[in-house]
């Protein structure tokens, strides 16, 4: 019973045109030219076009509820690929009274950098090789802080304690 099947009436499409020319003519309309197997094929064109436009504003919906999840792991590539690499301390090392240290990363102010002592005296580098990613400081027996600016950042900040210092003149 819920699973009948329904009954599907077929016509040939000579038999649907003369029904068609006698409805037209009952109702006192002009005779169809048009064959009636265009016109069936008219109605299978145009309800395959609506049948794409209906495909295509679902797929579109679908990509506009499902960009957001597309745009957040891009962004945060391309953030790690074309940010700058953060300033890092590689090494330091004291030769002749001069304390030498090693930088890498981007857009560090080698010139800017400056130690203070503190009692708060302000030591400019005593040299600077901004290729190379050295400054060179004076080495002091008291604890001080040097501070490396980096553009658009942080200043990259270290603290230097003379205890137990390897390499130094004595």
């Amino acid at each position: 019973m819920f699973f009948h099947k329904k009954n599907r009436y077929e016509l040939d499409m000579t038999t649907a045109n003369n029904a068609l020319q006698n409805i037209l003519s009952t109702c006192n309309q002009p005779v169809n030219t048009i064959p009636f197997d265009k016109l069936v094929l008219r109605k299978k064109i145009n309800a395959a076009s609506y049948n794409r436009l209906i495909i295509a504003t679902a797929l579109i919906f679908v990509l506009t509820f499902l960009s957001p999840l597309a745009i957040i792991p891009l962004s945060e590539l391309n953030e790690r690929l074309f940010s700058p690499t953060p300033a890092v301390l590689t090494l330091d090392y004291v030769e002749n009274n001069i304390l030498s240290l090693k930088f890498t990363g981007e857009n560090i102010l080698y010139k800017e950098a400056f130690m203070e002592t503190l009692s708060g005296e302000i030591i400019a580098p005593l040299s600077v090789d901004s290729s190379k990613g050295v400054i060179n400081f004076p080495f002091l027996s008291e604890e001080a802080n040097i501070y490396v600016p980096v553009k658009n950042g942080e200043p990259l900040h270290l603290l230097f304690t003379p205890d137990h210092v390897t390499g130094m003149d004595e």
